[in-house]
């Protein structure tokens, strides 16, 4: 064991090295290199990493604080449709003197919501039918870099509209820290709000879209749970980017697997379910009606999240221990303004067990717990996120809020400041910052 131990370290050094060696050769000089040594290089830097000792963590996102919850058969009333404010909630707590005293007992309702309006093309545009094979051509690959994947996805992306847009530009914007273990689809978004295109991020997403955007020259990115090839690094958050499809799979454009990879459309959803069925579409303005005539009434949010109720709920339905149905519950109740129920469907997911690294991609329960009062279950699960991995804005920042809400200013203005550390182009927190830099 000694032996092995010792001879293993050594393999990680030497390896290393020769990484850092190649990475000397590759970029040292200003001489154009080969897109092939470059992708080996980036490639063999992302395996070198996994192969390094990780922190201690817990399997599973922590359990609630203090938090009962009852199931009732009594109807709820109806969804509204008032749309949110903006696609990304901002969450302003009013400052409060204390913590609520009591445990607040929430309510997961079984109710019945409006079945999804059907969905038809505007009269006016032509859409080509689904059709039986679809492979689109002109994507660049290359392999992502260091925690990269979203600004590699998005770099191919870009390839398909002729951009040469490169991942460490795009890098540079949406994740200024390097390490940065998330970049979120807004990020990515606001990204592509600095050139010619357009973008739509949207949730509740089908294989029939992604069929039918396909179908009409659209490539989509999607969000998905994702386990590498060896399984040493265990769930976490991936992007693809689906470029065509036959009669039982996908073919997508993986930054961690490589170019032209294939996925059956059954892994895909069950992969894809984890992130509440989100997907990216980029496409130039003449493409507008386009999309808009493919996602019908879905361009609209209310709806989205409506109908991305009920089907977590049907999901719930079919498997009550499934978590990732009530945390999807959630993130679309929280979509509609619904956040105690939201609360309680986040709090009956972490309960069923979530993967630990579930809070570095999504924060809805960090946004219910705060319209709810539950400060203290803001700041635990935070603080219990960023023991394992300090450089997450996102945890900052509402760890910020809750503290806010309690009243405790000082302490909720160096959490914004650490946020903005991370990322100086966090617009939340440079607002909150402001906010408490006011107030002060």
């Amino acid at each position: 064991m000694f032996r092995w131990k010792h001879t293993r370290l050594a393999f990680i050094a030497i390896t290393a090295f020769a990484v850092l060696l190649l990475a000397w050769i590759i970029f040292s000089t200003d001489n154009p290199v080969n897109d092939y040594a470059q992708q080996k290089y980036l490639s063999a830097r992302v395996r070198v990493a996994e192969m390094l000792p990780q922190k201690a963590h817990a399997q599973f996102v922590p359990t609630p604080l203090n938090i009962i919850i009852t199931f009732m058969t009594d109807p709820a009333p109806a969804v509204t449709t008032t749309p949110p404010a903006s696609q990304r909630v901002t969450v302003t707590p009013q400052p409060s003197p204390a913590a609520p005293t009591a445990s607040p007992t929430v309510a997961l309702r079984s109710t019945q919501t409006p079945a999804p309006p059907t969905l038809t093309p505007t009269p006016d545009v032509y859409l080509t039918p689904i059709q039986a094979t679809v492979q689109l051509t002109g994507v660049k690959h290359e392999a992502q870099g260091w925690n990269n994947c979203g600004p590699t996805t998005l770099m191919m992306y870009l390839s398909f509209y002729g951009r040469n847009d490169t991942q460490k530009e795009i890098a540079a914007f949406t994740k200024p820290d390097w390490d940065d273990k998330n970049v979120s689809p807004n990020e990515l978004a606001a990204y592509v709000n600095k050139t010619e295109l357009r973008v739509i991020v949207r949730e509740n997403g089908t294989l029939e879209q992604m069929k039918q955007l396909l179908s009409n020259g659209l490539p989509v990115m999607t969000e998905n749970g994702y386990v590498t090839p060896s399984g040493k690094e265990g769930w976490m958050g991936h992007y693809k980017l689906l470029t065509g499809y036959d009669d039982k799979e996908f073919t997508t454009m993986d930054s961690y697997e490589g170019p032209n990879v294939k996925v059956a459309f059954a892994a895909m959803d069950a992969d894809w379910r984890a992130f509440n069925r989100l997907y990216i579409v980029v496409y130039p303005s003449d493409k507008e009606t386009t999309v808009r005539a493919i996602l019908g009434n879905e361009f609209d949010d209310a709806t989205m999240h409506t109908n991305a109720v009920t089907q977590a709920r049907a999901e719930i339905a079919a498997n009550p221990q499934n978590p990732f149905a009530y945390f999807n519950l959630g993130a679309s109740l929280n979509g509609l303004q619904q956040y105690k129920d939201a609360a309680a469907a986040f709090d009956q997911a972490r309960i069923l067990g979530l993967p630990w690294r579930m809070m570095w991609y999504q924060f809805g329960p960090y946004v219910a717990y705060l319209q709810t009062g539950r400060y203290d279950e803001v700041i635990a699960l935070a603080d219990a996120t960023l023991a394992v991995v300090d450089d997450l804005e996102e945890s900052h920042y509402y760890k910020g809020l809750a503290l806010l809400g309690l009243g405790r200013s000082t302490e909720a203005h160096n959490e914004f400041q650490t946020a903005l550390k991370y990322n100086p182009n966090y617009l939340d927190a440079q607002k909150a910052l402001q906010a408490t830099s006011t107030t002060g």
